[in-house]
């Protein structure tokens, strides 16, 4: 189960990377940085289900 957690959070956390370098090209788009808001709630949540499942 730790196995899966870890590899959801390095998914979501390349996800955002991703999203935060299309945000250079495209400053003004905030569908993606409302898409960025969700994927951090996320990876915050997984980052304590990691802690709460070691």
């Amino acid at each position: 189960m730790v196995e899966n957690v870890t590899q959801l959070l390095q998914e979501y956390r390349s996800t955002k990377e991703c999203l935060e370098s299309g945000l250079k090209w495209l400053p003004k788009n905030e569908y993606a940085k409302s898409k960025i808001e969700v994927i951090n709630m996320v990876i915050r949540d997984l980052e304590q289900l990691e802690k709460q499942l070691s």
